[in-house]
């Protein structure tokens, strides 16, 4: 198998059909959960595709040592703010080999700031994380939509990736 964390399309493709599968998931839409459940559901759909990696969310710690992100935080704001709890990571335990990490949001939920700056720091190769590829998703349960959908790479929006992937999922934007 190929190093996906060069090439991080490939896992891309395999989290869409995670994705698809879920809004097809007829007890999930009924119940439309919040994000934790989403979330949840999410991280039980992906292990079996991504063979080899660790599959977790809301890790909060490298080993003994809480994640803290520097990405745009002072030293004095980093013991206060720069805490982060991924919604979901695919990785490698013990080694730098991190290949998504992803944030989740209802899509009535527009708090994105957050999750924009998590996922910005986290794919930034000069950071202490450095994943391949970052997603922020959106999704509308009742509807069976995707509302948003944008990847990073290398700690910056990268609209064409965004694009591509919006091709593999029921996408609407917002409002539509």
């Amino acid at each position: 198998m190929p190093d996906q964390t060069d090439d991080p399309k490939a896992a891309l493709e395999i989290f869409a059909e995670a994705v698809v599968e879920l809004l097809q998931d007829a007890e999930l839409i009924y119940a439309n959960p919040g994000e934790r459940a989403i979330v949840a559901r999410l991280v039980q759909l992906l292990p079996s595709r991504f063979p080899g990696w660790s599959v977790g969310s809301e890790w909060n710690r490298r080993e003994d040592v809480a994640k803290r992100l520097r990405h745009g935080v002072t030293e004095d704001d980093l013991v206060r703010e720069g805490l982060i709890v991924p919604d979901i990571i695919v990785h490698r335990v013990g080694k730098r080999e991190n290949l998504l990490i992803i944030e989740v949001k209802k899509a009535n939920n527009k708090h994105y700031d957050g999750d924009i700056w998590k996922l910005e720091g986290m794919t930034d190769q000069r950071g202490d994380y450095g994943y391949a590829a970052g997603l922020h998703i959106a999704l509308d349960l009742p509807a069976g939509q995707v509302r948003l959908c944008d990847v990073y790479v290398n700690g910056e929006q990268d609209p064409d990736l965004g694009d591509w992937m919006r091709t593999l999922l029921p996408y609407a934007a917002a409002g539509v």
